[in-house]
């Protein structure tokens, strides 16, 4: 399986879907391992759409 390719342009997105919800007294070591699952999911849905679009191209 290849590693998901995370973009600082999904850091940024799940920064400011990390503030808008996470609680606020999260420390800032918590805060970054949300943001950065949050990132995660972002790359994965990503990936997920380039595989369905080339699938539909065959």
């Amino acid at each position: 399986m290849k590693p998901l390719d995370i973009t600082e342009m999904d850091i940024e997105r799940a920064r400011r879907i990390e503030r808008s919800w996470a609680p606020k007294d999260l420390s800032e070591g918590q805060a970054e391992y949300v943001v950065r699952a949050i990132a995660q999911g972002i790359a994965q849905g990503r990936q997920q759409g380039l595989e369905l679009a080339k699938g539909s191209n065959d």
